[in-house]
């Protein structure tokens, strides 16, 4: 019995196996391609982390917490109060030198109105003396006058007694009122004195002025140098209020209510999520093709559904090996050589504060 199933053509066959490879050919000479085309175009970078500002937060005196108001995770505002340090001492101090300075102020008044009243004093004394000095140059002037006459008068009486003109009663009387006028002038003049005395003395008084002038200028220093320490007690007290330098967030805490600090002890850690970045290191070979603003595709393996986008900000003008603690000398004359990287600062467009520092990214930065 002939058999009439028709059998295969090896044409055939050989002929779709290499449509297939020729087909299989094509398609991954267009990947390796297109592969090649986009690693010339773009700086790959596979350990790049998002980094920020992380300030520490700590203590410029030492004291014992008595409020802790962080708390990790939590948004605070500018100055908002982070913790507090015990402050009943200063406070305490405060009002020692404010009460000092309440008294101080009253003595100051009082040795101001003294100084008033001196002024016063001496002044309408001066007047009193002057014009009582006036007044008796003014009566001895008077009794000089008087006294030149009675003398003229006397002269002219002798000669007439001597030639038997006038009587013995009317010679003494002359004579007595010449003596009369010379005890008035002598009075006047002994007046005169003691009113250039007085003077001299409301003069003396005046030194008086600058006694209390003085003593007001101690009660003034006095008064500045209790403002000062007050001042300080002021600013050692804003120390003890430890606040928040930005708008950012509580990253962590190292201290718990009720212990005690000291200066420059780290009480919390805190940065700002509306300003991160992306750190990245770049090989030497391949920082020639990177320039300023060019722009950068960010992909975040927390967020792997999502693309960030970035751009060049910084790019580092010294090897990441120039900054280490530990340099690696090569005394032995043997030399391996290894590739450096360069330090690179990229901006993102981050509107929903998703990345955290730290967080590892993977970026794809279009070569300029």
């Amino acid at each position: 019995m002939n058999d009439s199933t028709p059998s295969a053509n090896p044409s055939n066959i050989w002929s779709t196996t290499n449509v297939g490879a020729l087909l299989t050919l094509v398609i991954g000479s267009l990947w390796l391609g297109w592969w090649f085309f986009e690693r010339s175009g773009y700086v790959f970078v596979k350990d790049a982390r998002v980094a920020a500002d992380m300030i520490n937060i700590s203590s410029r005196i030492p004291g014992r917490i008595t409020h802790l108001d962080a708390r990790e995770g939590q948004v605070v505002e500018a100055t908002e109060q982070l913790a507090r340090i015990d402050d009943d001492q200063i406070r305490l101090q405060i009002r020692s030198i404010e009460a000092s300075l309440t008294t101080l102020n009253a003595e100051y008044q009082r040795q101001q109105q003294q100084l008033v009243m001196t002024q016063r004093l001496v002044e309408s004394s001066l007047v009193s003396k002057q014009s009582q000095l006036t007044v008796t140059l003014t009566a001895l002037e008077e009794a000089g006058v008087n006294l030149s006459q009675s003398a003229h008068d006397l002269i002219r009486a002798n000669t007439l007694h001597d030639d038997k003109l006038i009587s013995d009663d009317q010679w003494e009387q002359r004579s007595l009122a010449h003596h009369t006028n010379q005890q008035r002038h002598k009075r006047q003049a002994a007046e005169v004195e003691t009113a250039h005395a007085e003077i001299l003395m409301a003069q003396a008084a005046a030194t008086e002025l600058g006694v209390i002038e003085a003593d007001l200028s101690i009660t003034r220093t006095r008064q500045d140098k209790l403002a000062i320490d007050k001042q300080q007690l002021l600013k050692s007290l804003a120390d003890h209020q430890i606040t928040s330098p930005i708008r950012g967030v509580v990253d962590e805490t190292f201290i718990n209510s009720g212990e005690y600090v000291y200066p420059g002890q780290r009480i919390a850690m805190m940065h700002n999520p509306q300003a991160v970045w992306i750190k990245a290191n770049i090989k030497e070979t391949e920082i020639r093709h990177i320039q300023i603003n060019n722009p950068v595709l960010i992909s975040v393996d927390a967020w792997p559904d999502l693309e960030f986008h970035g751009r060049i900000e910084r790019i580092g003008q010294a090897a990441t090996s120039q900054f280490a603690l530990l340099p690696s000398p090569n005394p032995s004359g043997n030399f391996t050589k290894v590739t450096q990287r360069l330090e690179v600062k990229i901006s993102i467009d981050d509107p929903r504060d998703l990345l955290k520092p730290g967080m590892m990214v993977e970026l794809q930065i279009r070569a300029g």
